[in-house]
Order: structure tokens, then C-alpha cells, then sequence
């Protein structure tokens, strides 16, 4: 036993033999052992908690449930994050949900993004922003990073993008509001956005919005080269053909819409 669960757990009287525990009257020797079996196992549920916030640097446990309607992930096809819904979470946002990216490694490969993707035509020849609530996760050792993003896909390729890429939010951020303001142009085909984690460490975010806004309101990135390769053309055909069954609209912006199994009607 640990010197903690030493410190936690009460001393129990020796049995006897007989089985007898000494020094207390016999008709009250089963009260009392119920009573100590009580104790001794509150003490441990206790020390587990301590022990566990130890290892994981206090960071506190976060439960990673289903994926949110109308989102999906992509880039943690190595099994190294995990990503969904946090159903434990009740700060910041709508404080009833929101969407998560945790690592489940001290090292993990790549990175892992929640998102959603969808048809252009609403939005063709508009600014568009993207905004959103985001927190990042202290008590992890490494530099992990994250950020909102949001990708404008046209025919010939992607036609502007932001990452946050100079500007990434670092571990131990607490809830702030993020914009990423794009143009999309009157030929784009999709609009795909969400967050990202990069990295040892977890990142939430809630309360998205996708919206149009004056020319006034300045960008955050401009229009990208277009790569005119014969690889980069077999992969334009693929996301076009993807764009076509996406939805026209975003949907469940603010995470309370319920999960893939859970959802509302």
C-alpha cells in the first residue's frame, strides 16, 4: 500500500483466531466492521482520485463521448486522439456541451481536427467569418497547439484557407471567442471549417457561427496558388464529388443537438 493510501485508510484491529475482532463488545462488532469496510472504501475511492490527479499532471478527467450531429473528424486514424463530444463539460459556452479533441498519447502522430463540411452555393462571392468559442487544456507536458480553421474549396483546388497558423492557441488558454474571416469566391465548390489539435494536450470548442459580413470586416488570410499537378487534380475530382452530398448549411453550431446515437427529433 501506497505511504497515501497509508495516510487514508484507518487502522482495523487485528482478528482474533476465532475470527473475533478484540476490544469490541460483540454485539456490536458487525455494525462496526460494516462501518470500518465503509470508511476503508470511501478512503480508497479518494486516493484514487489524488493518484490519478497526480499522474495526469492535475488535469482533471474528461469524459469523450460520441460524435456531435453533423460533425466527423479526420486525422486520428492513428488511434492517437480522441474526439467528440465532452459530456462532462459545464464552463464556459452553453455550458452544456460542446465538441473536444483530447491525445491519448504523451507523443501523438499528426494531428486531428473536428469538422464540418459544406456546399458553397450559400455563401459564393461573400466574406464569410467563422467564429467560435475555444479552450485549451492545461496540465500536459509538451507545446501542443490548436486553432480554428476554415478551408474555401474550388474547382481547381483549394482557393484560401486560415489555420491559425501564425497564430496558434497554446495549452492552458482559457475560453476565448476566435474569428477566421475568408472570401469565398463565385466559382467555390465547399466551405469546410472546425477546430484542430496538434500535439499532446485537449482543445473544446462551442458556440460556432458562419456568417457573412461587410468587405469592411478585414481577412484573416488571402487567396492561395493553386497546385495544378496530375495527383492534385485526381484528389479536386474526389472532394468535388464529396462536396456534392454535403449539406447546404452548417448544423449543430452549438453542440446541443445531441450525438450520432442521441440525437434530438
Amino acid at each position: 500500500m501506497s505511504s497515501l493510501m497509508q495516510d487514508l485508510v484507518p487502522s482495523i484491529p487485528e482478528s482474533s483466531p476465532g475470527g473475533r475482532v478484540g476490544r469490541w463488545p460483540a454485539p456490536l462488532r458487525r455494525r462496526e466492521e460494516r462501518a470500518i469496510r465503509a470508511i476503508v472504501s470511501l478512503a480508497a475511492a479518494i486516493a484514487a482520485m489524488l493518484l490519478f490527479a497526480t499522474a495526469t499532471h492535475g488535469q482533471a478527467p474528461t469524459l469523450v463521448g460520441a460524435m456531435p450531429v453533423g460533425w466527423y473528424a479526420q486525422g486520428n486514424s492513428t488511434g492517437d486522439y480522441a474526439v467528440g463530444t465532452d459530456i462532462s463539460r459545464r464552463d464556459g459556452g452553453q455550458g452544456e456541451a460542446g465538441g473536444t479533441i483530447r491525445s491519448l498519447t504523451d507523443n501523438p502522430e499528426g494531428l486531428a481536427t473536428l469538422q464540418q463540411s459544406i456546399r458553397a452555393s450559400a455563401f459564393r462571392g461573400e466574406r464569410v467569418r467563422l467564429s467560435g468559442f475555444v479552450k485549451s487544456g492545461g496540465g500536459f507536458a509538451g507545446s501542443a497547439t490548436s486553432g480554428l480553421w476554415m478551408r474555401v474549396d474550388g474547382p481547381a483546388g483549394s482557393e484560401s484557407s486560415d489555420y491559425m497558423q501564425r497564430r496558434p492557441i497554446e495549452q492552458g488558454t482559457d475560453w476565448a471567442r476566435y474569428d477566421v474571416v475568408l472570401d469565398v469566391p463565385r466559382n467555390a465548390v465547399g466551405v469546410s471549417f472546425g477546430v484542430m489539435l496538434f500535439g499532446h494536450g485537449q482543445v473544446w470548442l462551442d458556440d460556432v457561427a458562419l456568417e457573412r459580413v461587410g468587405r469592411n470586416v478585414p481577412l484573416t488570410a488571402g487567396l492561395l496558388a493553386v497546385d495544378t499537378s496530375r495527383a492534385k487534380s485526381i484528389h479536386r475530382r474526389e472532394q468535388a464529388d464529396a462536396y456534392r452530398d454535403a449539406p447546404a448549411l452548417p448544423v449543430n453550431l452549438s453542440f446541443t443537438d445531441g450525438t450520432r446515437n442521441t440525437r434530438k427529433p
